[in-house]
């Protein structure tokens, strides 16, 4: 059946590629979608990404939303009303939402199935520290509504699980990789890296878990090392390591990363492990083993699936040691070729949106009025 789906994100279509997007872009391609995007006011943050078979509608916030409460209440009041006419100009049988943060925002009554795809623990957002009590019973309300919830990761699943209940609406559709966004450059080229140096190479968001000692660890240890980091930078109020060899790259378009990745000799994921980050699947994983790259990463459970892969370090002076043994043995890999096409080819987002679909069959076409 093809479906109409009306598709509220909780990111800028032009922030740095993520779940969202690429679900987007895919259901777009056998179903009716709009989007719906919160437009950022801060454009020098983000990318410009492509837009093609996707009909995308810019909602616009008043700035300061965060900080004064009747900033937010007007926000809210005319998004309601913005979500109202087009339900009605619509009819989609499904609303899709992508964060309890945008709940609020929905009209109390409407006659559509409520899908709600649940990327990011939301509740451990150090932003949201203030508000975790109000997010916490919009996400409890926005379960109880929804006809399902689509959970980035088996530790999200049991989390929503144990706050919420209603295990039999929870099921796991895992992040992938789009191999339509690194078609058109060469892999694992080096170009232009001086002799005799190292570039270790980062792609993603910098924010509040990012684990900036280990960062200085690597570069004090290894005089020959160069860090660099692609992506852009939340602003947190963190304090950025300022150091020479570490490089901040900014945002580029989600099809140019693999010209910078072709200079990097290994890929790393210098996380802490806060609550947040126990419930993440990274995406940059998936790349990160399309990129035919060695790859270093932060050790936890959620991710021990990638183990034939990754290496996997601890505590920083396991990072340091994985790392001495790429500078004295060589840049292997821990993967084959074949292993990595494998991967890549049961990895795909195409075949996630396969699962979605099937899940969105078995639940009928039949709407339903919460």
């Amino acid at each position: 059946m093809r479906h109409r789906i009306m598709y509220i994100m909780n990111v800028d279509w032009d922030w740095a590629k993520q779940r969202p997007h690429f679900l987007a872009q895919h259901l777009s391609l056998s179903h009716d979608v709009t989007v719906f995007f919160p437009f950022s006011w801060r454009r020098s943050r983000l990318a410009r990404n492509d837009r093609d078979g996707v009909n995308l509608y810019p909602f616009f916030r008043l700035p300061f939303g965060g900080r004064f409460v009747f900033i937010s209440k007007i926000n809210v009041f005319l998004f309601r009303i913005m979500v109202g006419m087009f339900l009605n100009w619509l009819r989609p049988n499904i609303v899709w939402i992508s964060s309890p943060e945008l709940f609020e925002y929905l009209p109390k009554h409407f006659s559509a199935r409520l899908i709600y795809d649940c990327m990011d623990d939301v509740l451990a957002f150090p932003r949201n520290l203030s508000r975790r009590d109000s997010l916490m019973a919009n996400e409890k309300e926005l379960i109880n509504a929804c006809s399902h919830v689509f959970c980035s990761s088996g530790n999200l699943r049991d989390k929503l699980i144990a706050r919420v209940g209603h295990p039999k609406k929870c099921s796991i559709v895992h992040n992938a990789f789009e191999p339509s966004s690194f078609l058109h450059t060469p892999v694992n080229i080096e170009t232009g890296k001086k002799s005799g140096q190292y570039v270790l190479g980062y792609v993603g968001t910098i924010s509040s878990w990012f684990d900036f000692e280990a960062l200085n660890k690597i570069v004090n240890s290894f005089p020959s090392v160069e860090i660099h980091l692609l992506g852009p930078i939340e602003n947190l109020g963190m304090v950025l390591s300022q150091h020479m060899r570490i490089k901040y790259l900014g945002v580029v378009r989600h099809e140019e990363i693999q010209t910078h990745v072709n200079k990097f000799d290994v890929l790393i994921m210098p996380f802490q492990v806060t609550e947040l980050i126990q419930s993440v699947d990274p995406v940059k994983l998936y790349e990160y083993i399309f990129f035919d790259k060695p790859i270093v990463s932060v050790r936890y459970p959620e991710i021990e699936r990638f183990s034939n892969f990754v290496d996997f370090y601890s505590s920083h002076e396991e990072l340091v040691a994985i790392l001495a043994r790429y500078f004295n043995e060589g840049f292997c890999n821990k993967y084959t070729g074949e292993a990595r096409d494998r991967f890549i080819a049961a990895n795909t987002w195409a075949q996630r949106v396969v699962c979605i679909e099937e899940k969105l069959c078995q639940l009928g076409a039949k709407c339903r009025v919460r």
